[in-house]
């Protein structure tokens, strides 16, 4: 009876205690820069791939996206761009390739820019992507993007009351 009781006490340990499991994340800063374009600032972490990240690929939907262009990407890394294509049809996807180190395990590295043009009704949503082996092109991980959206800085209530205050000290001038 003691081995049922343990068992028991056992297995119910294992669903309810959540295990801690780290993988490869890439975070999706996004701003709307204007209509239905948007820019997001990607940043890699390698927590889980004992070799460095050579090589990333991030997705990008048939149908939700289009006009995806290169803002900038750190020095060293080398960017290419497909569209999606209707004609194939097929996603289209951002592809970059590490020109001498990459990022080693442990380490993050941010700045890969992307500016794309979003179809859908809200905001963009998370987007797959693949750590891929340059060499043989294997898969070694892959996830869904964390989206971080940019918030607008507001202004302070001090700085809007001083605005208004020297508006009204112009008006007063002029009458």
């Amino acid at each position: 009876m003691n081995k049922n009781i343990l068992f028991t006490i056992y297995s119910a340990w294992i669903y309810l205690v959540p295990l801690s499991v780290s993988a490869t994340t890439i975070t999706a800063e996004l701003t709307n820069i204007g209509g239905n374009t948007w820019e997001s600032v990607y940043t890699l972490q390698n927590d889980s791939l004992t070799t460095s990240i050579d090589e990333f690929t991030i997705w990008f939907d048939l149908g939700s996206y289009e006009n995806i262009s290169v803002v900038s990407t750190p020095l060293d890394w080398d960017p290419i761009v497909i569209q999606p294509d209707s004609g194939i049809p097929d996603d289209g996807y951002y592809d970059v390739l590490a020109l001498s180190s990459g990022i080693a395990f442990g380490e993050s590295l941010g700045g890969f820019v992307v500016s794309f043009d979003w179809l859908g009704n809200s905001t963009p949503t998370s987007q797959f992507f693949e750590i891929i082996e340059p060499f043989n092109f294997n898969t070694l991980d892959s996830g869904q993007t964390t989206i971080v959206t940019a918030s607008v800085p507001e202004p302070s209530s001090l700085a809007l009351l001083l605005l208004g205050l020297a508006g009204t000290l112009v008006s007063r001038k002029k009458l």
